[in-house]
């Protein structure tokens, strides 16, 4: 047995959901590629279909090897920490049996991993096989021969403060990259990370005459690529695969506010609307049962509050969620014609179910508002029995999001479909809070979507950003009048202009940082707390 194969033989060949206990040997020239591209622990929907694509043309791998590797491009499931330093060990190991390895591009380092591993040379020789590795390479977007120096080339270990040599802690300038990183506060990775996915193949902005019914596809598309890398969801406990942490949630909606508003509202919608509700109204059976849905966008959802005649006046919203103790079944109404619920985000076409607020009413009593959950349409995207929606049209600058009304007449849903962390309901229709004021109940229901307003005003101010941006640089490049027989002056030479423009640029700065504190503020608040104390 060869080297390598032994190697290999000892490494982790595993997934998740599919442990395999060997593979054939082939996929050592694979390795280097694998390497590079978890090596900043992200794969974008095009590098991925890329890389598959380009699996087709590789002979010698197996079909338990493609599963294996299938497996490893899964961007919802990335390798552990132990897979990926075996393949690095592996790397560099092989690579001390190379000649010359730390010149070698990845591709080349691949086809001498192979001929290690005893792989016979006719199958990755071959012209196809040699352009499938060599375009992997491309794909990945990197200096391949820099990234094997880097990796097998034996480096001596840093000294000092652990700060490149031509980096300064305090400098009168600062390059972008160090007021990037300054910006982006403690959430610098995550928000890379989100700057990278966007700025992929599959994000490319659509025509700007797309009908508003294709352009909400087209986002739809979106979130389902940002589901997939496990965005959706950040905010939700971790027993149901999220990271529970709000302030990340926050930092990817800000941050993807930068590329397309619509996209911000249809991820703001889904994940922290609809989601959030259920996450912070329901109990773990709720969360349990839908978060894992809700997360990769297999349940689209809505979050149905406002109504036409009151606005965001929720207290006195007028629908209807009356008690049927007979079949322990909530039954869900609009009053009048005027009640509906009016502007619901995903509701015209994508919404499948939808979270909502509704007057409890038990017997003769009404016990205030409460937070239910309405299934809207059947998996195949038929509107259900007693509901009727509505689209409600085009709209300046935010097409892309299926905004509705919602009628309902007389829908009745389970018992167990009311958001019940504040308030319960038994079978026999008896109702128990542990908040006895029916005043502070309602306040500590709204309370629990405050992380949901941070995120709106950070997004707000990746649009101002964006549009400040856009009117700095004309403002340097627009020229006009000037000194007689001199050139013209750029109109941001003119006090008049920089006056109309830098307030609000210094302004985006101090917002930046004040809202980034907030939201490290209200992550780092402890559940139960009193929100209105972050201050």
């Amino acid at each position: 047995m060869t080297f390598l194969s032994v190697s290999l033989l000892m490494s982790d060949h595993t997934t998740l959901q599919n442990p395999v206990a060997d593979v054939s040997h082939g996929m050592a020239a694979i390795l280097p590629f694998l390497y590079i591209a978890w090596a900043d622990g992200l794969l974008t929907p095009t590098q991925v279909e890329q890389i598959r694509a380009r699996m087709a043309a590789m002979d010698w791998l197996t079909a338990q090897d493609k599963a294996t590797l299938n497996g490893w491009l899964d961007p919802s499931n990335p390798p552990d920490a132990t897979t990926y330093y075996r393949w690095v060990r592996t790397i560099k190991q092989a690579a001390r049996h190379i000649p010359n390895a730390a010149h070698k591009s990845l591709a080349e380092l691949g086809c001498e991993m192979a001929m290690l591993a005893g792989v016979s040379s006719e199958s990755y020789s071959t012209p196809e096989a040699q352009q499938a590795l060599a375009e992997i390479e491309d794909v990945l977007g990197i200096a391949g021969r820099e990234a094997v120096r880097e990796l097998v080339e034996e480096r001596p270990e840093p000294s000092g403060d652990g700060l490149p040599p031509d980096v300064t802690l305090a400098v009168p300038h600062p390059d972008r990259a160090v007021l990037q990183a300054w910006l982006d506060g403690r959430m610098q990775p995550l928000r890379e990370r989100v700057r990278t996915l966007l700025r992929d193949p599959a994000f490319a902005y659509p025509d700007p005459q797309m009908p508003k019914e294709d352009y909400r596809e087209v986002v739809l598309g979106w979130l389902k690529l940002l589901a997939e890398q496990g965005l959706g969801a950040l905010a939700y406990p971790e027993y149901v695969g999220g990271e529970d942490d709000i302030e990340q949630f926050i930092a990817a909606f800000e941050t993807i506010a930068y590329h397309d508003l619509s996209l911000a509202i249809k991820f703001g919608v889904q994940f922290g609307l609809f989601g959030g509700s259920i996450n912070q109204l329901g109990t773990e059976r709720h969360r349990r049962q839908y978060l894992p849905e809700v997360a990769t966008v297999e349940l689209p959802g809505c979050f149905a509050m406002t109504e036409k005649r009151h606005g965001s006046n929720v207290r006195d919203l007028q629908t209807t969620a009356t008690f049927d103790a007979e079949t322990e079944e909530f039954v869900i109404h609009t009053p009048t014609v005027h009640d509906h619920k009016e502007w619901i985000g995903n509701a015209a076409k994508h919404g499948r179910m939808a979270t909502v607020f509704a007057q409890l009413v038990i017997g003769e009593q009404s016990h205030g508002v409460h937070a239910l959950l309405v299934p809207l349409r059947n998996e195949a995207g038929e509107t259900l029995p007693g509901i009727r929606i509505e689209d409600s049209g085009t709209k300046l600058g935010l097409n892309g999001i299926d905004n509705g009304q919602i009628w309902f007449d007389r829908v009745r849903i389970p018992r167990e479909n009311l958001l019940d962390r504040f308030a319960q309901v038994r079978p026999d229709g008896t109702y128990s809070s542990p908040i006895p004021s029916s005043s502070k109940r309602f306040f500590t229901m709204l309370g629990t979507l405050v992380g949901g307003r941070i995120a709106v005003a950070s997004a707000g101010l990746s649009a101002a950003k964006s549009a400040l941006t856009i009117a700095v640089r004309y403002g340097v490049k627009r020229r006009q009048f000037g000194p007689k027989g001199g050139p013209e002056v750029a109109i941001m030479d003119y006090l008049s202009h920089q006056r109309r423009l830098l307030p609000l640029v210094a302004t985006c700065y101090g917002l930046n940082v004040a809202l980034h504190d907030l939201a490290a503020r209200f992550q780092d608040t402890p559940a139960g707390a009193d929100v209105r104390a972050i201050e």
